[in-house]
């Protein structure tokens, strides 16, 4: 029979096959009776799901605890904006009650979803008038902001063959900004560390180089966006779908047994920046494709029509002239056209940007949810009954993160 999902099994099942933790560890046997203890062994090994020979499997698990009251709403608020189409199949049905979840959860701790995305006046003289621009032109030099000096330092230290962490770490301390928020993110549930960590030292050696600089980069533009016009989008807004999109690409990337999963944090991190780009450098033409957008059509659609290209595209121009690693630009440039992915990896902030979407954690922009397609999440080879665990875990991230970048 079809694998079940971990809280739908019920003491007394019998397992089909063999249970193993995701890391190949075995856990038990084909033929082992399952009991109310195992059932949370099982979660605290990661076990998503398990074969059972007999036993009822509920066709939709229990509301939590406390979450009742919100669950209604929630649902209503979800209908909004998840597309109709493939809705009831999996796993944009699995998605979407998630998301519902999700969002009864946020609603519970008093958060509050905007209906609308803002969408500054178009001017009169632009109405009808699309302007058409290249990638190129947009981030050309002088025309976008560059990432700041600490970056830059932090980067040529550590290709320095001879350079040593203490020597990493005196440079991050030039940066209180930056070390703070370093510190806040090794002790938060994004890494799972058993102590406490307050050494600047110790937290670049457990975070990795790599990481740092990822870090490095999404406070550096965090600060170059803070003036954005919240005619558009919040900053908050736009940063913690980002930060939700990131969290659940290092996640699946990790399910999916991908090594260096970080580079998916910082591409789910960044794969939205064309789209500042566009709000800031042609604002009148953004407005207009907010304006048409909102009639229905999906904005990245919208923006090919006005502008030639999407924001994916503008994403990954700007990544290569700020020399990020072209790994990273794969990764982001066709996060809303996953046809053109040419590897499972390349659809994994895809698919992470339909979770962030899915729980409305903030917006880019976008009001209605990406569909993902069967197809598409095959390719990832997971199974759906990954999709809760990644939710809950990725829910409670994006609060410690979020938290993190604006304190």
């Amino acid at each position: 029979m079809p694998k079940v999902r971990v809280s739908d099994l019920r003491e007394g099942m019998v397992l089909q096959e063999d249970l193993l933790a995701p890391n190949g560890r075995f856990i038990l046997p084909k033929g082992a009776v399952i009991r109310e203890s195992y059932i949370k062994t099982f979660k605290a090994w990661g076990v998503v799901e398990a074969s059972v020979a007999e036993g009822p499997v509920a066709e939709e698990p229990p509301v939590p605890e406390g979450l009742a009251p919100f669950i209604d709403r929630a649902r209503a608020l979800a209908d909004m904006f998840f597309p109709r189409e493939g809705r009831d199949e999996m796993p944009m049905r699995e998605i979407h009650r998630c998301g519902v979840l999700a969002m009864a959860k946020s609603l519970a701790e008093g958060e509050e979803f905007p209906l609308e995305v803002g969408c500054i006046p178009v001017s009169p003289s632009s109405v009808g008038v699309r302007r058409k621009v290249t990638p190129h032109e947009l981030v050309a030099a002088n025309a976008f902001v560059t990432l700041p000096d600490i970056y830059y330092r932090i980067d040529e230290v550590i290709k320095a063959p001879n350079s040593s962490v203490e020597q990493i770490a005196r440079v991050v301390g030039k940066d209180p900004s930056l070390s703070a928020k370093l510190l806040k993110l090794v002790n938060s549930s994004f890494y799972g560390l058993p102590s406490r960590v307050d050494s600047v030292a110790r937290a670049v050696t457990l975070v990795g180089t790599k990481e740092l600089l990822n870090l490095a980069i999404g406070v550096s533009l965090l600060s170059a966006f803070k003036g954005l016009d919240p005619g558009y989008v919040s900053v908050r807004s736009f940063w913690t779908h980002s930060v939700a999109c990131g969290v659940f690409a290092r996640i699946l990337a990790a399910k999916m047994g991908i090594r260096e999963e970080e580079r998916f944090f910082l591409a789910g991190l960044m794969h939205d920046i064309g789209r500042l780009i566009l709000y800031v450098k042609v604002p009148f033409s953004m407005g207009e494709v907010i304006r048409l957008s909102s009639q229905g059509q999906d904005i990245y659609e919208t923006e090919q029509d006005v502008l030639g290209f999407d924001h994916g595209h503008l994403s990954y121009y700007a990544l290569r002239e700020w020399k990020i690693p072209s790994s990273i630009g794969e990764l982001v440039r066709f996060h809303h056209r996953p046809s053109s992915a040419r590897t499972p990896e390349e659809l994994v902030v895809h698919v992470a940007d339909v979770f962030a979407m899915a729980g409305r954690f903030g917006t880019s922009g976008s009001f209605m949810v990406p569909r993902l397609s069967p197809y598409h999440w095959d390719q990832l080879g997971l199974s759906v009954n990954v999709i809760e665990p990644v939710f809950v875990q990725g829910q409670r991230q994006i609060r410690e993160i979020i938290g993190m970048f604006f304190s």
